[in-house]
């Protein structure tokens, strides 16, 4: 399995003065399903090496709903490559959008941290 999906909801104290969520707890959110996906493709601990890109397209707002979808693009021998993306929902009608995107550097690491390799895919 090399995909990961949760969903989370906007409270008003995930915003800024406009109502919006903040960037920085998004990131926080992509991070944690990149590391869910890079985890259970390489069935061990993963650290984030680097954030290759985000892309904030539109504004989430206090009462929608947040699914991510984390899915690794490719396998390296200790890393990989996980792409995110975010679509909010507007709980009251169903209407859904993509908002943000993102790629996410993981490395497969041992107990000791140090970088080890990641299995074959089962």
């Amino acid at each position: 399995m090399s995909e990961a999906r949760s969903l989370q909801i906007v409270f008003p104290g995930d915003t800024n003065h406009m109502g919006s969520l903040f960037g920085g707890t998004l990131m926080a959110w992509m991070d944690r399903a990149a590391y869910q996906a890079a985890s259970r493709r390489a069935r061990g601990t993963c650290v984030t090496r680097k954030v290759d890109e985000i892309e904030f397209r539109t504004a989430i707002f206090s009462g929608d709903f947040v699914e991510l979808i984390a899915r690794v693009e490719s396998v390296g021998r200790t890393s990989m490559v996980v792409a995110v993306e975010v679509h909010r929902e507007n709980p009251a009608d169903g209407s859904r959008e993509l908002c943000t995107t993102g790629r996410f550097t993981m490395v497969h690491v041992g107990d000791d941290g140090i970088p080890v390799a990641v299995p074959p895919a089962a």
